[in-house]
């Protein structure tokens, strides 16, 4: 009879969301389909340490629910950001659960994009030391990375299109455009 593992692995995939889309989506696909992680925890940023304007934390978090939702328990939605002092550093949330759950072996999903940002992040080393890194690339291949190559589809693009009325219905769920109309957010005035 095989021995259960000491640890389970989870994935982290943090980020603005704002608003969530389908190269999201497909990145938690492949996580959950082709690594370790038996979970995906989705971390909206609460405040965004470079200072990034974004809709409403609430709002965020109800389009990630909206968004993953079709994968049920296997991808949980945390507001753990908004319970953390501002502003949100990886660092500061990866301590936070290393330490609330010792038996896990936490892995952080980031796009290749990410990776010439690193010098700004807050204790990249530790990151990487409380993290394993889960590279994906992001709209051209990249020896660095694993698994096929996203979509480079962009929160801001999607933001910028919904602003002047125009349809981005391949690109974002019709759960996640729900609730964008009802709150009018990025300029829709109800439209989207």
């Amino acid at each position: 009879m095989p021995r259960p593992p000491a640890h389970r692995d989870v994935a982290l995939f943090g980020g603005s969301f704002d608003p969530p889309h389908c190269a999201h989506v497909m990145a938690v696909s492949y996580v959950l389909s082709c690594t370790p992680c038996t979970q995906v925890w989705v971390l909206p940023v609460f405040r965004h340490a470079f200072d990034k304007e974004s809709a409403p934390f609430e709002l965020r978090l109800a389009m990630c629910r909206a968004a993953f939702a079709p994968f049920g328990r296997r991808v949980r939605v945390l507001d753990l950001e908004s319970r953390l002092p501002p502003p949100s550093y990886t660092v500061q949330t990866l301590r936070y659960l290393v330490g609330r759950y010792p038996g896990t072996r936490f892995h952080l999903v980031v796009g290749t994009d990410i990776l010439a940002e690193t010098d700004r992040w807050r204790e990249f080393n530790e990151v990487n030391n409380l993290a394993r890194l889960l590279i994906l690339a992001r709209g051209q291949p990249d020896p660095r990375a694993v698994g096929p190559v996203f979509p480079e589809v962009s929160s801001s693009l999607i933001r910028s299109e919904l602003a002047i009325g125009a349809d981005v219905s391949d690109r974002v769920s019709e759960a996640v455009l729900a609730i964008i109309r009802l709150n009018e957010l990025f300029g829709t005035g109800g439209r989207g």
